[in-house]
């Protein structure tokens, strides 16, 4: 759907589009260590998860609104959504 982004500690990406209603749209997550990425949706709470090193998979439904991510781990991570 969108990316891959590569984002740097700290980095923060706006603008990736989510499916609409009635179906999930998975995250990916690609790491080299462990730590915590936030997601966005909208005017929504951030929610803070936990990510492992390697390939991470979240799935949620985001209702069509536009995504943000925030790297919080201390080492480059790429995001994709699907």
């Amino acid at each position: 759907m969108a990316g891959p982004f590569r984002l740097a500690p700290d980095e923060v990406q706006g603008g990736i589009p989510t499916w609409a209603f009635g179906k999930e749209t998975k995250v990916i997550v690609d790491c080299n260590v462990d730590g915590n990425f936030e997601l966005r949706a909208g005017g929504s709470p951030s929610e803070t998860t936990s990510v492992r090193t390697g390939r991470n998979e979240f799935f949620r439904n985001f209702a069509g609104v536009l995504l943000a991510v925030k790297n919080l781990t201390s080492q480059d991570i790429t995001v994709t959504t699907e």
